[in-house]
């Protein structure tokens, strides 16, 4: 027997770690052997001796082929090439094992290692089952995620019966038709978003991805790897691999930049430049990627007005705006209001109606947060009401909250006391045509005074006025210049 393997592995000779390497391979679950270049087993792990239902004892020292069936594992020991994933029948059993040589730092072989990795054709069996069952959920994964990035809004799902409306589908309609980028403007929650899926439905790339991405949700210093990706190690905490930006997981669709007016100078320029040439080059990467992505760009702001202040590149502007959709606020369409109310009631969860005396108050209001805050106040006042029909009476109380809390919502209460005065003036009106013309009378006087008061608490610090009013500081820019404050 070889006495270099023999020295670490037998425990009848003066070796300290030994204890610990015999303990090491005991905890191996699989079948362990291991020889020295003459082919005796020099070590027999504890898998082993269940499997062949002989003791260690007795296995050490002897020769391998004396031990376990059809092995080569002294021809292994001695040729010094591994045989990997080979099939061997041990006990009548169609085992695969892996062979190992030793060898040490100077070429030497020393023995070699015989491993069973499956003890039968079973066990591998049932192995690739579970491998198959992984790669199905996988796929399955996969064709969730790929869902998630598809479009779920179609131009017969946009409701409306106004002819704005009406009117701006069919343009959207002949815009999808095309590869044009298209500019989708309006105030906050009147549907771009859904229009931008609808034009992509409709759009040769229907089958490609949708991807989205908000340029104010997401910090500045993220936005360039959000949109371009990253490679392995580009800064501090990147993902192994690396990570594709949704410029690349848009490629063959279309990539859906929601609220570019937030964009930041410094990412537009880059922005620009994609679009102009088509690469995008990961952070950290020092190659091109070829892109073909279909733009489409929302935004509630000013474009012209940002750019006249330096916020935003005319240049950029001219590229995203080959085609522009500008949607109307729900205040300038009214009739529009009251499907918009029948369909969210119809809903399986809602079982309500509502009165029509109601939908005439709701067609008063102006609705800052247009279509998305009139389906929030409908689905409130489902759970508010107690009957089976939404009255008057209760969404008179409940716009008149909203009416305080938005406008009358800062500064001290005995400074409020004005406003307070006017806005309870909307709980006396009765009449639908009435209350429309006194209530948009209304709600542009308190909405102004309450700018006023606002500027005046921060000594005309517009930043500390928006913030007190508890609006972006862009949307007072726009109200400034709708009450001729500027």
């Amino acid at each position: 027997m070889d006495d270099g393997l023999k020295n670490i592995y037998l425990r009848d000779r003066n070796c300290p770690n030994c204890d610990i390497y015999e303990s090491v391979l005991d905890l191996i679950p699989e079948p362990l052997v291991i020889v020295d270049r003459e082919g005796y087993i020099v070590f027999f792990n504890r898998a082993y001796e269940n499997y062949l239902d002989i003791s260690k004892e007795e296995a050490l020292g002897r020769y391998v082929t004396e031990v376990i069936d059809n092995t080569r594992l002294h021809i292994v020991s001695k040729s010094g090439k591994s045989e990997l994933d080979c099939i061997q029948k041990i006990k009548n059993r169609d085992a695969i094992v892996q062979r190992i040589p030793i060898v040490s730092s100077d070429g030497e072989n020393l023995g070699a290692i015989g491993k069973v990795n499956f003890q039968n054709k079973a066990e591998l069996k049932s192995l690739m089952d579970r491998l198959r069952s992984l790669e199905n959920e996988l796929s399955q994964y996969k064709e969730q995620s790929l869902g998630q990035m598809r479009a779920a809004y179609t131009f017969d799902q946009i409701i409306g019966v106004s002819e704005q409306i009406n009117h701006l589908k069919e343009v959207a309609e002949k815009y999808a038709a095309t590869d044009l980028s298209v500019l989708i403007l309006g105030e906050t929650g009147v549907g771009k978003d859904l229009f931008a899926q609808a034009i992509h439905n409709a759009s040769p790339r229907q089958h490609g991805p949708l991807v989205s991405i908000n340029c104010a949700a997401i910090p500045h210093e993220l936005l360039e790897s959000e949109l371009f990706g990253y490679e392995d190690g580009a800064f501090t905490g990147a993902r192994k691999k690396g990570k594709p930006g949704k410029f690349e997981l848009a490629d063959g669709g279309t990539l859906f930049l929601d609220e570019i007016g937030d964009m930041p100078l410094s990412m537009q320029a880059k922005l620009l430049r994609v679009l102009q040439n088509k690469q995008i080059e990961r952070i950290g990467g020092i190659s091109s990627r070829n892109i073909d992505v279909r733009i489409i760009a929302s935004t509630n702001q000013d474009l012209d007005l940002k750019i006249s202040r330096k916020e935003f590149r005319g240049d950029l502007l001219y590229r995203l705006n080959a085609a522009t959709i500008k949607i109307p606020p729900l205040r300038e369409r009214p009739e529009d209001i009251k499907i918009i109310v029948e369909k969210t009631l119809a809903k399986p969860e809602m079982q309500k109606s509502i009165d029509d005396q109601a939908v005439s108050y709701l067609q008063s209001y102006r609705w800052p947060g247009n279509v998305r805050e009139l389906i929030n106040v409908v689905e409130r006042l489902v759970y508010l009401s107690e009957g089976e029909v939404i009255s008057s009476g209760e969404v008179k109380h409940l716009l008149v909250d909203l009416f305080e809390d938005r406008d009358l919502g800062s500064g001290e209460e005995a400074e409020k006391s004005e406003e307070i005065d006017m806005t309870r003036k909307f709980t006396s009106l009765s009449s639908g045509d009435e209350s429309k013309s006194t209530l948009d009378e209304l709600v542009m006087e308190v909405e102004k005074r309450a700018i006023i008061r606002a500027l005046e608490n921060c000594r005309n610090n517009r930043a500390q006025a928006a913030k007190q009013l508890g609006i972006h500081r862009t949307t007072l820019y726009q109200k400034l210049t709708r009450h001729g404050l500027v």
